[in-house]
């Protein structure tokens, strides 16, 4: 059905369920495309962190000095495939020349504080109080160290956060093992950050949201959506699937690490660029984890989830299109196992290859987009998709309806680069 007085949304991802349940909340009819059964996409394998105390940039000043030393570890952080090096090239460069300067991160530093600082309230007022406990558990997050000294750059993000009113508690020592005890003695710090927590199962997450949806009335085509045109009048957008041809006067494009490719009958690109994460899933009983950790040093995390400990990490630049790197998953293992010794990895479930909506700023796209009325774009959430997507909802659902912003959105918008 043709309806162009109701919003379509292409993407039934996090970042697209929080928005579709965000605008049923102010009276808009919505409708939502996508291939996929909602919450399968990236939004199903994450580490499932909440972290409204999340503020720091991937790309920092001094950390280019790291990366000879990541891309030649075979269990490092980072991974650039090779054949894909010189598409991901002027990527690259974007990403390292955003984190180039303390005056270029600052401000992208208080930008992701003010995306991710509500963020728990956010999914209070979208599930209510019931579905929210059972989704979300505040319990804090651990960062740990395998050093005692901090570098340049963890002084840096320390100051980051000052500045942003993030509180951390120091640790070291037994102080670190009376929270998690069974833990490896090589951890010699840590930072406790009380207010930031988890989805115990992001899938079902999503899918409490998707039927919050459905009971609102809206609308759900699952079509792989093929092409976006302006419609000739400039009155809306003709959308293409695999079986129907759809318009909207209304249309938000939330199509995660895929928005390149959906875009380009709009003729608008962003630099836009898939981060490949992996995760290795554990049953419940393999570890006995109060809260989710994340090794600071190789770039993974370990997330008590209700029905598996998830161990995920790695950024791997190699598209969308190349085969899944299996050596990642030895990797994840040994890596967990020498954080954890007691982990019983025996009780493996499940290897899972995900791709993360990635801009070189660590910055989403967000808002309208200028001489095209009636497109809102929601995507590029990189590492920070569950945390930052409430926020990003209020924002695309104030662009539809006229409200005034909460907070300063010019560090969101599409434009942003063509002004650097």
């Amino acid at each position: 059905m043709n309806d162009m007085k109701q919003v379509s949304i292409i993407g039934a991802g996090i970042v697209g369920m929080c928005t579709a349940v965000t605008l049923q909340q102010r009276g808009i009819a919505v409708r939502i495309i996508d291939e996929r059964e909602p919450g399968t996409g990236t939004s199903f394998g994450n580490a499932g962190l909440v972290s409204i105390d999340s503020c720091i940039p991937i790309s920092m000043p001094g950390m280019l000095r790291n990366v000879p030393g990541w891309l030649t570890d075979d269990q490092g952080p980072l991974s650039v495939s090779r054949q894909y090096a010189l598409s991901a090239a002027p990527w690259l460069l974007k990403w390292i020349r955003s984190g180039a300067s303390v005056g270029r991160v600052s401000p992208i530093a208080a930008a992701l504080r003010a995306l991710h600082k509500h963020s728990i309230d956010g999914y209070l007022a979208l599930l209510g109080p019931e579905h929210f406990a059972e989704a979300i558990r505040v319990s804090g997050q651990l960062h740990v160290w395998e050093t005692l000294d901090k570098s340049p750059l963890d002084r840096l993000a320390d100051r980051l956060r000052e500045e942003n009113g993030v509180q951390v508690r120091e640790l070291t020592g037994e102080a670190i093992f009376d929270l998690v005890p069974g833990m490896s003695r090589d951890v010699r710090r840590a930072q406790h950050y009380e207010k930031n927590g988890f989805v115990t199962n992001p899938y079902q997450l999503v899918k409490r949201l998707f039927d919050k949806f459905l009971a609102n009335g809206g609308e759900f085509v699952r079509q792989r959506v093929n092409g976006v045109n302006p419609l000739p009048s400039r009155s809306g957008y003709r959308i293409i699937t695999t079986c129907q041809d759809l318009t909207a006067r209304s249309l938000i494009l939330c199509s995660g690490a895929w928005s390149n490719r959906v875009m380009q009958g709009l003729g608008l690109r962003v630099p836009l660029e898939t981060e490949r994460g992996y995760h290795v899933a554990f049953e419940p009983s393999a570890l006995d984890l109060p809260l989710p950790i994340l090794h600071k040093g190789k770039g993974f995390g370990v997330t008590p989830m209700i029905d598996n400990i998830r161990v995920a990490g790695f950024v791997e630049i190699a598209g969308l299109d190349a085969e899944p790197d299996m050596s990642r998953e030895d990797a994840l293992i040994a890596h967990a196992k020498r954080l954890f010794p007691q982990l019983d990895t025996g009780r493996k479930q499940s290897f899972w290859l995900g791709f993360r909506p990635s801009m070189p700023d660590s910055l989403p796209v967000l808002g309208d987009v200028p001489g095209m009325p009636g497109l809102y774009l929601g995507f590029g959430h990189g590492h920070t998709g569950i945390t930052g997507a409430p926020q990003s909802a209020d924002i695309l659902a104030n662009c539809v309806t006229g409200k005034p912003q909460s907070l300063d959105v010019s560090p969101y918008r599409i434009d942003r680069f063509r002004r650097a």
